[in-house]
C-alpha cells in the first residue's frame, strides 16, 4: 500500500502538468498515466428453505476503488502499479452456492502487500493488485512482479485457466487478481512461447504454478500447447481457436495427473460465437470433466477435492452446456443473459443482466442469478456412537447441483477517471 501511494504522490504533479516533454521528446501524458475507477455493488440473496442456506434473505454492500499508475520509462521499459481498496458489509450466514462481486478478491502473496483496517460488521481492506516491471529486448518480453495470468480460450468453462480463475457467478470480471510471478514471452513470426513461474502459497513445487504455452497460427486457426506443473499436478493441454464462415469456434482440452496420485482426469470444452446482426451476439459451449460425479448424492464428496478450494474446478458433475446472448437495445442499453446447465441432473444456473451507459465514463448494471433444479433436502443416517449405541442424524442431501443455489439480485455502478 505504502509503495503504490508514494508512487502516485510522486507522479501526480507531473501527470497534472498541462504541457511538457520528456528527454526523448514524448509528451508527459504518454510517459505517465494515472487513472482509476470506483465501483459500488448492492446484492440481495433470497434463499429457499434448505439446510444448506441461511433462513432469511441477506444483503451486502460493496464499494471498491482502484488507483492505476503506469510509467512508460522508455519504449521498451514499463512500470505498472494498481492499488485496490474495498469496503464491504458483512453478510450473515452462508450458502453452498452463490455469487461474488469480483472486487476485493485475494491471491497468495510472496510479499505481503495487503492490509485490513478493520474487519467487523464493516470490513475495510486493501491490496496492491498489480506491481510489475516489463522490459522488451527484440523478440523477448519479460514481466516480473504482481500480474494477472491466464491461459486458454474457454469462456464459461476454462480447463487451461489454472491460476486464480473466475467462475461465471462472479459479477465483475474486469480485473483478475494479480499473482506474484515471472513471465517471459518470446515471438517468432506467427508463433509465440510463454513461460510463467507463479507463487501459489509457498516455494515448494505444490505451492507454485510453472507453465509453458506455445502458440502458432495456421491460416485462420490458432493452435496452442500447454505444459504445466500446477501446485504439484502435471498438466498437459491443447487449445484451438478458428472460424467457419461467420462463426468463431474455440476449444480447450487438458489432462491432469494428480499430485496425490490416483487416476488422471480430463477436462474439455468446445464452443462457438456468432453475430447474426450488428447488435446481437450468441454463444454456446459444451464441457466435460471426468473428475465429477454422476449421482448428486456424491457431489459433496467431490467438493472436498482441494482443486475446488482454489477455484480450479467449481462444478460437481461431469457434463455441461452453456448458452449466452447479448443484444444492444439502444446505443446506451445492453441486454444480456446466460445459462449453464448440468446435463445429467437437469439443473441450471440462469443469469440475466441489463447494462446502461450513463456517460462515457459511467455504467449502471442490473442483474441476477437463480438456480433451477431439485432442491436440497435432509435424509436420516444411522451412526454408531462411542458407547455402541445407534445414533440417527439428519444430514443434508443434494438432489441436483444448481438446485442448491439461492436467488441473487444485484445493482452495480462503475465510474472511471
Amino acid at each position: 500500500m505504502t509503495l503504490s501511494l508514494l508512487l502516485a504522490l510522486l507522479v501526480l504533479p507531473t501527470a497534472a502538468a498541462e504541457e511538457g516533454d520528456d528527454d526523448a521528446g514524448r509528451p508527459l501524458s504518454d510517459v505517465v498515466q494515472l487513472h482509476g475507477d470506483i465501483k459500488s455493488f448492492f446484492t440481495g440473496t433470497f434463499p429457499y428453505d434448505s439446510p444448506l442456506l441461511p433462513p432469511d434473505p441477506t444483503g451486502q454492500g460493496v464499494v471498491d476503488g482502484r488507483l492505476k499508475l503506469r510509467i512508460d520509462a522508455t519504449d521498451d521499459l514499463r512500470f505498472e502499479v494498481h492499488h485496490a481498496t474495498t469496503a464491504l458489509s458483512e453478510v450473515p450466514g452462508g450458502a453452498l452456492g452463490g455469487t461474488s462481486t469480483g472486487v476485493g478478491l485475494q491471491a497468495p502473496e510472496a510479499v505481503d502487500l495487503s492490509w485490513v483496517a478493520f474487519d467487523d460488521d464493516l470490513t475495510l481492506r486493501g491490496r496492491v493488485d498489480r506491481l510489475n516491471v516489463r522490459g522488451t529486448a527484440g523478440p523477448l518480453t519479460v514481466t516480473v512482479g504482481r500480474q494477472p495470468v491466464s491461459f486458454g480460450a474457454g469462456l464459461a468453462f476454462t480447463p487451461l485457466d489454472l491460476v486464480n480463475p473466475f467462475t461465471p457467478a462472479v459479477i465483475d470480471q474486469e480485473y483478475k487478481p494479480g499473482v506474484d510471478a515471472a513471465r517471459v514471452d518470446a515471438y517468432a513470426g506467427m508463433s509465440s512461447l510463454t513461460v510463467v513461474g507463479a507463487y501459489a502459497g509457498d516455494w515448494t513445487l505444490p505451492g507454485t504454478v510453472l507453465a509453458a504455452y506455445g502458440q502458432t497460427t495456421v491460416g485462420v486457426t490458432d493452435l496452442g500447447l500447454f505444459l504445466g506443473a500446477v501446485r504439484g499436478d502435471g498438466v498437459v493441454g491443447t487449445s484451438v481457436v478458428t472460424s467457419v464462415g461467420a462463426i468463431g469456434l474455440h476449444g480447450d482440452l487438458s489432462l491432469t495427473a494428480r499430485e496425490e496420485g490416483g487416476d488422471p482426469f480430463v477436462r474439455g470444452v468446445v464452443g462457438g460465437m456468432w453475430r447474426p446482426g450488428p447488435d446481437t451476439t450468441l454463444g454456446a459451449e459444451v464441457y466435460v470433466q471426468t473428475l465429477g460425479a454422476a449421482d448428486p448424492a456424491d457431489y459433496l464428496t467431490v467438493a472436498q477435492d482441494p482443486r475446488f478450494a482454489r477455484s480450479e474446478v467449481w462444478l460437481f458433475g461431469r457434463t455441461y452446456g452453456s448458452l449466452n446472448a447479448s443484444h444492444q437495445l439502444t446505443p446506451l442499453v445492453m441486454l444480456g443473459g446466460a445459462m449453464i446447465m448440468n446435463i445429467e441432473d437437469g439443473s441450471a444456473f440462469v443469469a440475466p443482466s441489463l447494462g446502461w451507459s450513463l456517460a462515457s465514463n459511467a455504467e449502471l448494471g442490473f442483474g441476477g442469478f437463480v438456480g433451477l433444479g431439485k432442491r436440497a433436502g435432509v435424509t436420516s443416517q444411522t451412526f454408531t456412537g462411542p458407547s455402541g449405541t445407534a445414533l440417527e442424524v439428519d444430514v443434508p442431501q443434494l438432489r441436483s447441483e444448481f438446485g442448491t443455489y439461492p436467488a441473487v439480485a444485484f445493482l452495480q455502478l462503475k465510474t472511471y477517471f
